[in-house]
């Protein structure tokens, strides 16, 4: 190997040997139960969202449905509420963004809904992975609402992809959080490089801010010793988001390989304080061993607590459950410590 090969790789080396002995296990969220989901018969539990009411949640395998939920003492039982798709799906993303997304809807879903938000008026607001689009769905009716995609500013795409996101099929928008009396809207672009985008509703568009879409980007490695070695014996992974919310104020993001729920500035998306559950998932009967990455994918918080949904992708437990699972933790008693309004 050459002098310079050398170089870069002793370089390397260093930078990543800085990223693993950097991270630091958040402190953990109190679990109060767990429950499985029965009744989405192709599982993949992607989104959860309250809405008016109704716990409704999202399957990444459906793409003209969703899920209104039901809590017994034993399980969550799901209810189809199914929807009317526009005939056409406008996208921004290039050819082979969308080629290996026509593929990968050959033998599945086309639109591969990964996050779900509402607003006050009962609008619901899922985001198209596959697409990197938002679908507007108004109030439920007695019949199926049909469904609209939302006018998104270009510049979406191209400023992302200027700071490094949107890289890799199946791994662009996966999450979505609204504050509709601001006319603001926020997408989670997932990993390599993961980030946070912001919108701005002027007219009947939504629009990049002067100051640009994206407030964070970045691609980073976190070791994955603190979380067992079932994942493949992997020594790091990278940092992800597979959901966000926003909430009293603030952001808040599913971080699903470092087992973490963070808040963030709105503004910024700089992270401000984080809270683990890896010792509530990584433990039997709730470990999958043979899961590559993190399976937390769903986000829900509220003044009664927080709630994270696993999407276990049709893998059994070592137990033989296929079920998606919730996990219902209490809110941490210092989520204001450090909290600026």
């Amino acid at each position: 190997m050459s002098g310079t090969r050398l170089r870069l790789l002793g370089a390397f080396l260093m930078v990543l040997s800085g990223t693993v002995s950097a991270f630091e296990r958040a402190p953990e969220l109190q679990l109060e139960s767990a429950l499985p989901l029965d009744g989405m018969p192709r599982g993949n539990l992607s989104a959860l969202q309250r809405c008016d009411g109704r716990l409704l949640a999202v399957s990444d395998r459906e793409d003209a449905s969703l899920f209104v939920l039901q809590r017994t003492e034993e399980a969550y039982t799901a209810e189809v509420e199914s929807f009317v798709l526009p005939t056409e799906t406008p996208s921004m993303l290039p050819v082979q963004l969308l080629a290996g997304a026509w593929l990968r809807g050959l033998s599945g879903p086309a639109l591969d809904f990964e996050g779900l938000a509402c607003d006050g008026q009962g609008n619901r607001y899922l985001v198209s992975e596959s697409q990197l689009g938002v679908l507007r769905l108004p109030p439920p009716s007695d019949a199926p609402v049909a469904g609209k995609w939302l006018n998104l500013d270009p510049a979406l795409y191209t400023e992302g992809e200027a700071r490094g996101l949107w890289q890799q099929i199946n791994a662009l928008a996966e999450g979505i959080a609204i504050d509709a009396e601001a006319g603001t809207l926020w997408l989670a672009a997932e990993r390599q490089a993961r980030g946070l985008i912001k919108l701005q509703h002027q007219g009947d568009e939504w629009k990049c801010p002067l100051a640009g879409c994206v407030l964070l980007a970045e691609r980073r490695f976190l070791p994955t010793e603190p979380f067992g070695p079932g994942i493949l014996n992997r020594e790091v992974m990278p940092v992800d988001f597979s959901d966000v919310v926003y909430w009293q104020g603030r952001l808040w993001t599913l971080e699903r390989n470092a087992h973490q729920v963070c808040r963030r500035n709105p503004l910024s998306g700089q992270r401000e304080r984080c809270w683990s559950f890896a010792q509530s998932v990584l433990v039997e009967p709730y470990f999958y061993p043979d899961a590559p990455y993190g399976l937390a994918e769903a986000l829900l918080i509220d003044e009664s607590g927080i709630v994270v949904g696993l999407d276990n992708n049709d893998r059994a437990r070592p137990d033989g459950d296929l079920r998606p699972w919730l996990f219902h933790f209490a809110l941490p008693g210092d989520w204001r410590e450090g909290y600026q309004p």
